[in-house]
């Protein structure tokens, strides 16, 4: 992500759940490599006192700060920041698909609408039923002045910032696109 290469390790206990967090940023010595080792020992600490990975998600998914944009994960193909894109890995690998769900978390596999093939609608078959209206049933009904449809998008809390004009970017699929300048994540 921006050329900012790191490693993540996670130590588990027995039953799986992750104990501690190990993170190390290229760029040894560099004020960011000294930060993320310091909030990887206050994570561990809190993990280990009984603080929800859940908990840790919910706080830090969808910070906004540099070093951001696109990733290698093929499974989180944009981060708004490290800690978002540490978090949203360790949802991925942690947590319950429910959990997931409830904190806004997907992978690129699971945004992605899958179509069933051969799969058709069918009608329920009407009898008896007329699809006109009677002139009857125009006159009987006033008609009441017709309101502008609103549409009610869901929150974007993941979409990220243009990397060109730093405008919050609109999904478009799988992937994001600027309103502003038409830049687009990669995918078209």
């Amino acid at each position: 992500m921006a050329d900012c290469e790191g490693y993540v390790t996670v130590g588990e206990y027995e039953d799986g759940r992750p104990g501690e967090v190990f993170i190390k940023v290229s760029k040894q010595g560099s004020t960011l490599a000294g930060i993320m080792d310091a909030f990887s020992i206050s994570i561990s600490l809190g993990l280990q006192h009984g603080v929800p990975l859940a908990t840790y998600v919910r706080k830090y998914v969808n910070m906004k700060f540099e070093p951001s944009g696109m990733t290698d994960d093929a499974d989180l193909r944009i981060a708004t920041s490290l800690v978002d894109y540490i978090f949203r890995r360790l949802a991925l690998d942690y947590l319950s698909k429910e959990e997931r769900d409830e904190l806004g978390v997907l992978s690129t596999s699971e945004r992605i609408q899958p179509t069933l093939p051969e799969v058709a609608e069918q009608a329920t078959p009407s009898v008896g039923v007329s699809a006109q209206p009677t002139l009857i049933d125009v006159l009987e009904k006033p008609r009441a002045p017709e309101q502008p449809t609103l549409l009610n998008r869901s929150e974007q809390r993941d979409a990220p910032m243009c990397y060109q004009c730093g405008n919050a970017m609109q999904r478009a699929g799988s992937c994001y696109v600027c309103s502003s300048c038409g830049a687009t994540s990669g995918c078209s």
